[in-house]
This record gives structure tokens, sequence and C-alpha cells, in this order.
């Protein structure tokens, strides 16, 4: 089968909270950090909103003059726990696979960092064919700026007419219209689906079953 089948010749990924179910992992590693550095206790719904900017910024932020011990212990937390709190949402890895049988390329667009961003895609057992083509450390804008899924084209030597973007944070669909790139929303992550039905988005998808069939047909 070729792209010739399919409306577009690359899907870009958002990662934490899209392919990979990262959620409670990162909450966690948020509250062990607040309790650990600043004494204070951090709620669920707190966190959500910072999935998916970059991590430096909401240290900084949130930190202070602690910003560097709040980061050391967010880090361990992380490191520590990572490859048993991290997984791949159902039926998501045997997508990627059929997306590879019509020759449609994947790739990964986050504000996480390049090596932890690569290491959960290999524990959650995405196909080594799935890569990061926009990391952290690639562009000094992240989303909802559009210069990471920009630098993911130029990395994929695709234009914006050839791709859709998958994400389920209202910055991932800002980010994608920003850049001209069609956007499927996905509510299975951190996001409000109230709040992402209110962006501009080629379809949302309450499943994986569902994106499938958008991406797919």
């Amino acid at each position: 089968m070729s792209t010739q089948d399919l409306p577009w010749k690359l899907v870009l990924f958002d990662l934490d909270g899209t392919l990979i179910n990262s959620i409670d992992l990162v909450v966690t590693a948020w509250q062990h950090a607040f309790a650990d550095v600043l004494g204070k206790q951090l709620d669920r719904e707190t966190v959500l909103p910072w999935i998916g900017l970059p991590l430096t910024d909401t240290i900084a932020e949130q930190g202070g003059d602690k910003a560097e011990a709040l980061r050391a212990s967010y880090d361990q937390f992380m490191q520590a726990n990572h490859d048993d709190m991290v997984t791949a949402f159902a039926g998501l890895p045997e997508l990627l696979d059929d997306l590879a049988v019509y020759n449609v390329g994947t790739a990964v667009v986050t504000a996480k960092g390049r090596e932890l961003a690569e290491r959960g895609l290999r524990v959650a057992g995405y196909p080594e064919t799935l890569h990061v083509a926009a990391a952290m450390e690639d562009t000094r804008e992240h989303k909802p700026n559009p210069a990471p899924l920009l630098a993911a084209l130029a990395h994929e030597g695709a234009h914006a007419s050839d791709a859709v973007y998958v994400g389920d944070a209202i910055y991932d669909l800002q980010a994608a219209e920003a850049a001209g790139i069609p956007a499927i929303g996905v509510t299975w992550g951190a996001g409000k689906r109230d709040a992402l039905h209110q962006q501009r988005a080629l379809a949302f998808a309450d499943a994986p079953d569902e994106l499938r069939a958008q991406l797919l047909g």
C-alpha cells in the first residue's frame, strides 16, 4: 500500500498523554518534588495543565529561588520510577505498525528532553521506526509556538500540507494551527475534552479506535 491511499505522508504525534500513558508519573513526580523541596501539597488538577509545556519553564516559574532543588528532586523521582510507570495506550503501537504498511512516516514532537522521550517510546513498546523529530533541545520556542512542528517538518523533509499532528493538549492544537498543519485532538490524555473542543482541529478522537479510523479511513 502507499500514501496515495491516504491524505497525508507524515503523522506527527505528541508524546505524553497521546502515545504514552505517563500522566500519573508526571503528576506524582511534581507532587514529590513540591513536598520534598517546598513543603507543599500539590493536587492533580493543578499539575495537568503543565503537561506539554517545557519543564524548565514551569520549574523556574514554580520554584523561584528553589528552582534548582525542585528540578533535582523532580528528575530524581522521574529517573527512578519512569520505566515502571510508563505504558503505551492500548492499540496505538499497532496503529503505528499499520501506518508503516501504508508507507506513512511517523515521528514525535515533544517539549520533553530527547533522551527521556526516546526512552519512553522504547519502554512503551513502540517500533524503532518511531523516532523523535523535535524535542525540547531542538528549538528555542515551544508549543503553542509552531517552532517545534516546523522543525519536525524540516527534519522529516515534509510540507505542512502532507502532514497531520495528533495531540492531547490545547497547546498541541494551537501549535498545529500556527504551523498550518491539520490536527487531531485526542481526549485520553491530560487535556480537558471541553477545552480541546474549543480549539480548531480537523477531528477529535475519544478513543484509539476513533483515531485509527480518522488516520486510516
